[in-house]
């Protein structure tokens, strides 16, 4: 903390870094769900215990951290106050301090929270002067993080000296042995963590066979240029009084769309969940992470597309909100911690291809830019190196340079987004859909011979296209190929209509 600041007004911004990479570095599910327990509201949670253990009972009401539902004019109505949440976006915590040795204790102590509670995690602070120009301000705690962040060491607990038995993941000392199997000071936490009344068998109740064939998807969905639209609504908006209320009506606003849309995307799961073989009743679902319009799921393959897919369609049904989505399939031997990497890859190729011009609708007045679409992508993950997308895709998925892959794909809005939908048509899931029904008629032998042949170049592609339709299958008077591919890839993992791919 600058010296100047100590007797001045401050607000300070919280953020926890690598929370993602944190919560799936185990292949264990009782890890993985455990540790999104512990994160799920940390920063929130060492705030609160910082004011139950470190402030006088007499003066704890000075200290307001329920920013849904405290007074939002508190601190700037009332001296008295020290400390108040300005509410909770995208992640990061924004506090005011009534001065900054008071932010300096909780600095601290929070730190420290987070290192007892996750063991690894690392805690990102800035601090700036409080003016009277929430704008100013905003900008100015946001430019500060930056700074902070790119100067951040990515320091890490000690790992295990050489005469201590390491933990094969993380390479922490072990610490505590159960039942003959050895577990580190990070694993212990997160498995404490993990809720009593979940089974420690949740992925594996996911799948549909057992064995090496056992696939699941991890899907990734993150909210389009949700801070331009901040901006906008903010930028005419300048002092405390009005821009406090305004940000926690966005915040709110944003965290209950994208969680109702997650939770009606659950329920859809449900009602696909009887096409898919050996369901026997169970949730093929588990939620990781849905922080504002930031959402990690895991769930059986068969439900990944179309669970995304229904997200994306919805997502704008309540509000003017578009997002972009990553699924990563990948069988019980990958690690699920380059498989939530592959997802967040995806969803850079989905965002990619949204934000090019020829992709966006035209220039809205309001903010200048022309609108952006829902696509997502999705890759079968065969080895790590997945996670470098482009690299991997041009090495495994591409003959003579020509990539043979339609994906991204583009989820249609609603009708009075026509413009856009027609401007996507192209890359529209629709098709995906169409060939998905069309192959379904296509005998397993040569589905799979088709899907070689795209792989080998056009020569080879256009000999098994003339054979197919020697044979009477007329479908393919169209090229599409790249779409093709897409599907083929996908046959064994394609539900739709009640019916699966037949044998």
């Amino acid at each position: 903390m600058k010296p100047e600041l100590q007797e001045k007004a401050v607000l300070a911004m919280y953020d926890v870094r690598g929370i993602q990479s944190y919560i799936f570095k185990s292949n264990a599910a009782k890890e993985i769900i455990g540790a999104s327990v512990i994160v799920a509201n940390v920063i929130m949670d060492g705030l609160n215990t910082y004011v139950s253990k470190q402030i006088a009972e007499a003066v704890k009401e000075n200290y307001m951290t329920d920013w849904e539902n405290d007074n939002e004019h508190a601190f700037l109505e009332n001296r008295e106050i020290q400390m108040q949440v300005l509410f909770i976006g995208g992640g990061n915590a924004y506090v005011l301090f009534r001065n900054g040795a008071e932010c300096e204790k909780v600095n601290r102590f929070l730190a420290k929270y987070i290192m007892e509670q996750t063991y690894s995690l690392n805690l990102a602070v800035a601090v700036v002067e409080k003016t009277d120009s929430y704008n100013f301000d905003y900008e100015a705690i946001n430019k500060e993080m930056r700074r902070v962040k790119a100067n951040m060491p990515s320091s890490q607990p000690i790992g295990a000296m050489p005469f201590m038995e390491a933990d094969p993941i993380t390479g922490y000392p072990i610490t505590k042995v159960e039942k003959g199997k050895y577990f580190c000071t990070e694993a212990v936490l997160k498995r404490n963590a993990f809720p009593k009344q979940e089974s420690e068998k949740v992925f594996d109740n996911m799948v549909t066979e057992k064995g090496d064939n056992s696939t699941l998807a991890v899907c990734h969905i993150d909210g389009n240029s949700m801070g331009d639209s901040i901006r906008h609504i903010m930028q005419k908006i300048n002092g405390y009084e009005n821009a406090v209320p305004a940000m926690r009506n966005i915040s709110k606003e944003i965290a209950d769309t994208f969680r109702n849309n997650f939770d009606k995307m659950a329920k859809y799961m449900d009602e696909l969940t009887p096409q898919v073989k050996m369901a026997d009743g169970k949730k093929l679902y588990r939620e990781i992470i849905v922080a504002g319009d930031d959402i990690t799921f895991v769930c059986n393959a068969k439900l990944a597309v179309p669970a995304v897919r229904y997200f994306l369609e919805h997502i704008g049904d309540e509000k003017d909100y578009s997002a972009c989505g990553g699924i990563a399939f990948f069988n019980s031997h990958f690690p699920f911690s380059d498989a939530y990497k592959v997802a967040e890859a995806c969803c850079v190729s989905a965002k990619t291809r949204a934000k090019e011009e020829s992709h966006r609708g035209k220039v809205e007045e309001n903010t200048g830019k022309g609108k952006i679409g829902n696509f997502f992508d999705f890759q079968f993950c065969t080895n790590i190196s997945a996670a470098h997308l482009e690299a991997y895709r041009e090495k495994h998925y591409a003959v003579n340079g020509q990539l043979f892959l339609a994906r991204p794909y583009y989820v249609p809005l609603r009708e009075d987004r026509a413009e856009l939908n027609i401007r996507n048509r192209e890359f529209s899931v629709e098709k995906f859909t169409e060939w998905s029904e069309v192959f379904q008629s296509l005998p397993r032998n040569k589905a799979k011979l088709l899907r070689n042949a795209i792989s080998k170049g056009e020569n080879s592609r256009q000999e098994t296209v003339t054979f197919l339709k020697s044979r009477g299958y007329t479908q393919f008077e169209k090229e599409e190929y790249a779409v093709w591919y897409d599907v083929l890839e996908m046959m064994d993992l394609y539900i739709g209509e009640g019916k699966e791919h037949e044998n």
